[in-house]
């Protein structure tokens, strides 16, 4: 993290986070994204398991090591054991993040016009409306298909006032 702060500085930084089981391991993280000069922390909601993705359990994928440079790692844990992410994250957990957080949050995930006011409700500064791009629950529509056709602008949308 501390390292594309440094190679890009002029470039805007959002920090994506997974809420983890261990809440002191996620405020390390949103410290250090502080401290880097992020300017938002993005809290992805829409994957709080990973999906089987049978590919890439066919051809034995592994997350390079190089790639979990942020997170500690036990001999026996990795992201691929999915133990560190919470599954069971509630709106409360978006409050609690809110004012932890110096930075705005902004939830990833969301998908109806409800889960909108009760993101904004608890304290988010904005909504990415996402499905995780298709790759976590095969049955859920396309993302395009949650906004109106007669209200295409509305494609992206953000609330977001401390950026």
């Amino acid at each position: 993290m501390e390292e594309l702060a440094n190679k890009y500085p002029k470039l805007v930084k959002w920090f994506q986070l997974y809420l983890f089981t261990d809440r002191d391991q996620s405020l390390q993280m949103i410290r250090r994204a502080e401290n880097s000069g992020f300017k938002a922390i993005v809290f992805t909601v829409d994957a709080p398991k990973f999906g089987t993705r049978r590919r890439d359990v066919r051809n034995s994928f592994k997350v390079a090591a190089k790639s979990l440079a942020n997170f500690k790692q036990d001999s026996d844990r990795s992201l691929q054991n999915v133990e560190y992410v919470d599954a069971s994250i509630k709106w409360s957990d978006l409050t609690w993040l809110c004012k932890v957080s110096r930075l705005p949050v902004i939830v990833k995930g969301i998908l109806t016009p409800e889960d909108s006011l009760l993101a904004l409700g608890h304290g988010a500064s904005g909504i990415i409306v996402s499905n995780h791009g298709g790759r976590q629950l095969d049955g859920v529509p396309a993302t395009v298909s949650f906004v109106p056709a007669s209200e295409p602008y509305n494609l992206i949308l953000f609330s977001i006032t401390r950026i």
